[in-house]
């Protein structure tokens, strides 16, 4: 590597134009060949985070593609996954600056994953492929640069998660449920990327069980463990990714439908435990929007539709996961590629 691109490298650092890791040098040739690539103008003012009072331009989108490492291929995807950014729904400002420490979970679905090389079996979660890494860093650095009022204000995350470097799921293209996106309406055949601010993944283990129920019931007790965020607010969301080999055993005893309703009526507790470890306390007692009622049961979420399902995941091993949703921002944004 000439010394000079060592040095412009550095530069990035000093400059805070880094998420931790080196970058791309966003040099004027690269960002305008990602540009022509977008179709944007330079200028093109793609979106606004209002409470903040910042334009967010296209160059900035496109510097930031090329800094994360993204080919100028990706630039539908890219595209796409821009317009969700800056979705007044998804809520970038505050996904930033919350003590939840959360991060922007990239979900791609339909010919899209084999289209641009996604990895959607092994370590699908945190694949070592330039796809799923450049577009989840991309989607990061965007949350980081433009989440923080261009540096007026601070991440606060207590915790926060290695998700906040790369948060990129690809499902597979050929699914038992049908694609992720159409639990939102979308036409099956379509590409989509979807976004959803989340905590990290816990692991979701149950290797014996010989129904689908068995293994729904396991996922269950991971959705409603004590800790759960959810408890206290009411208001988020979950995804779930299930493995092939637990994909194999619920398919048989369940439709996706039935298999979220299950989950929603089983991820509880009683309000009355949840109280007595101080997962809830008496002053939110008066706060209508919590929903909370003594001596009955608490599900993690208020609607079973907050709980969405992805299959992904490389088989031979019995491992899904479960993934919670931010309080403060629980939609899914999804974007047609191409669209």
């Amino acid at each position: 590597m000439a010394l000079d691109v060592y040095d412009d490298i550095e530069n990035c650092f000093a400059g805070g134009w880094s998420d931790g890791l080196p970058v791309i040098p966003p040099y004027g040739t690269l960002v305008d060949a990602m540009l022509d690539r977008l179709g944007w103008e330079p200028t093109e003012i793609i979106g606004t985070i209002e409470e903040q009072r910042i334009d967010i331009r296209a160059e900035q989108l496109a510097a930031t593609a090329v800094m994360a490492g993204c080919k100028p291929e990706y630039a539908p995807l890219l595209r796409a996954l821009s317009e969700a950014l800056v979705d007044p729904n998804f809520n970038i400002g505050p996904v930033e600056v919350t003590t939840g420490g959360v991060a922007a979970l990239v979900i791609v679905s339909g010919p899209a994953v084999e289209q641009y090389g996604f990895e959607h079996e092994s370590n699908a979660l945190g694949a070592n492929n330039r796809a799923n890494a450049t577009v989840g860093r991309y989607a990061q650095m965007v949350r980081y640069f433009c989440g923080r009022g261009g540096g007026t204000m601070h991440s606060h995350g207590t915790m926060g998660h290695p998700g906040r470097i790369s948060f990129c799921i690809a499902e597979h293209p050929d699914t038992i449920w049908g694609p992720f996106h159409t639990q939102f309406g979308i036409e099956a055949d379509k590409s989509v990327v979807s976004i959803m601010s989340a905590e990290g993944p816990n692991s979701c283990n149950n290797h014996y069980a010989e129904t689908g129920e068995l293994v729904l019931e396991t996922i269950a007790d991971t959705l409603r463990h004590y800790g759960s965020t959810n408890y206290y607010y009411h208001s988020g969301r979950y995804i779930v990714v299930i493995c092939p080999d637990h994909m194999d055993i619920i398919a048989k005893d369940f439709t996706r439908d039935e298999a979220r309703h299950y989950l929603y009526e089983n991820g509880r507790r009683p309000t009355t435990e949840l109280f007595r470890v101080g997962r809830i306390h008496k002053q939110y007692m008066d706060r209508q929007q919590q929903d909370i009622v003594m001596d009955e049961m608490r599900s993690v979420v208020r609607a079973e539709e907050r709980i969405s399902l992805v299959e992904a995941g490389a088989p031979g091993g019995k491992f899904s996961a479960v993934i919670p949703g931010w309080v403060g921002s629980y939609k899914i944004v999804s974007r047609v590629i191409g669209g």
